[in-house]
């Protein structure tokens, strides 16, 4: 096959790309790790009621966020297409993490109330940043193997906003005086970084990103429809499968994490081990993040989803099936939880900008936002379905904070740390079968737009 000329992205965009990777990952796993904690053991929530929130708030993703799909890629200004978003919505994505660690003292009732709008407010404003981002991958580079690593390393970034949720945020919690005080100062800190990290990032795109917004290209600009733009997501089989195993593998991944600090608090009985579980983990799946672009190059990467799903059920099945006590081997398997992560987690951003090329192919349209909507959407929908889980199968085995919890309640803890990431991975495997873009299959796409593309600029 013809060797094809890729526009790449210098060692040094890549880097600053990555950032992105930060200051969208921080927000996610303070929220994961640690929002329903803070609802229901700080402030004095339900569970039910929070699991019900999370639940709720998805439907409005389901609007927002194709919305926002569609305003990105019809978005045109002297600073491009996607960084404006990331320049002014970065600190506005701050200010919600703050307001979400901050809840005045009102009534019960008025408390549920500012949870709500701060929950949703967050969940538009992250749409409104996450999506650009996500869509910076296809602009920055045409070499789908340099996409890769561009994906895999906005991915990896999540490898220190993990630690930093995981490992720092209860210690930081206290140093700053505990309760809704320590809550509060560890967030701002968080924000801060939120909006450094996506400053640095937008800067990585400025070469690429950039609109003729002359009167002459803006008529000459193809027009299409907001149907047409919809279609993308709707016609574009790969992507379809591509969602649904991405849907099941958060639910597997959300579930988890959501009572992770439970389990280690109330059925082992070691709370202690929560952050160094995390910081273990963490440090060990670094090796991973840098052999995933290769074995995606050699296997492609539908196979290191499968076989990376396949491989994740088994620390699963071990703590699913020892006993609490066996402090050691449950610790065992919750660190290679994280070492494998990478192959079911990073790996599906990587294959987002192959549906965009899909698209394009089957189109004509390249709809980056559009169909990076799909992907944001997904992973909000998928670990809301995990928290409500969590929420609303605590709360009806009893659960009760700060108590020591019924031989029920710790049987829910372990089946939704365990069990239902099994029954999640299995879902994911069943769903990629589905999936049809292989190497060889995605070269012959590139390819055929590229001979697109050349006989319409010599017409």
């Amino acid at each position: 096959m013809e060797k094809v000329e890729y526009r790449r992205s210098t060692k040094g965009e890549i880097f600053r790309y990555a950032f992105g990777g930060l200051g969208s990952n921080i927000p996610f796993f303070l929220v994961l790790s640690y929002l329903m904690f803070f609802y229901t053991d700080v402030v004095q929530i339900s569970p039910a009621a929070i699991g019900t929130l999370f639940f709720i708030t998805r439907f409005i993703d389901a609007v927002t966020d194709p919305l926002m799909g569609m305003i990105a890629d019809r978005t045109r200004t002297k600073l491009g297409q996607y960084r404006p978003w990331l320049l002014f919505g970065g600190p506005v994505l701050g200010l919600s993490v703050v307001a979400l660690f901050w809840v005045p003292d009102l009534s019960p009732d008025m408390k549920l109330v500012y949870i709500y709008v701060t929950y949703i407010a967050y969940s538009v404003i992250s749409t409104v940043v996450n999506i650009p981002y996500h869509s910076l991958t296809p602009v920055l580079s045409e070499d789908p193997d340099q996409r890769t690593w561009l994906a895999t390393a906005k991915q990896f970034m999540g490898t220190p906003a993990n630690f930093l949720a995981r490992v720092l945020v209860l210690p930081l919690v206290a140093l700053a005086g505990g309760g809704e005080q320590g809550w509060l100062i560890t967030a701002v800190l968080f924000a801060i970084v939120v909006v450094i990290s996506f400053y640095i990032c937008a800067s990585s795109a400025k070469r690429h990103d950039v609109v003729d917004c002359s009167e002459e290209a803006s008529r000459n600009r193809p027009k299409f429809s907001l149907g047409k733009q919809l279609a993308l997501v709707g016609t574009n089989v790969p992507l379809l499968m591509l969602m649904v195993s991405l849907c099941t593998n958060l639910i597997a991944t959300s579930t988890q994490s959501a009572v992770a600090i439970y389990y280690w608090t109330y059925n082992v009985g070691r709370e202690d081990l929560f952050p160094i579980v995390g910081m273990v983990g963490i440090l060990l799946s670094v090796p991973t993040f840098f052999l995933l672009p290769y074995l995606s190059k050699r296997f492609g990467k539908k196979t290191v989803f499968v076989y990376g799903s396949i491989a994740s059920i088994l620390p699963f099945g071990i703590i699913l099936f020892s006993s609490y006590d066996m402090v050691g081997l449950n610790f065992s398997a919750a660190v290679l939880i994280a070492v494998l992560s990478p192959f079911t987690g990073a790996i599906a951003w990587a294959m987002l900008p192959d549906c965009v090329d899909y698209g394009e192919w089957k189109t004509g349209i390249r709809g980056a936002g559009v169909i990076s909507s799909s992907l944001t959407f997904i992973n909000k929908l998928g670990s809301a379905i995990g928290g409500m889980l969590g929420g609303a199968l605590l709360a009806a085995t009893g659960y009760v904070a700060g108590q020591a919890q019924s031989a029920e309640t710790l049987r829910m803890i372990v089946y939704l740390f365990a069990l239902i990431p099994i029954l999640g991975h299995i879902a994911t495997v069943i769903a990629l079968k589905f999936y049809k873009i292989d190497n060889v299959y995605h070269a012959k796409m590139l390819k055929e737009i590229k001979e697109r593309k050349d006989n319409q600029a010599i017409s």
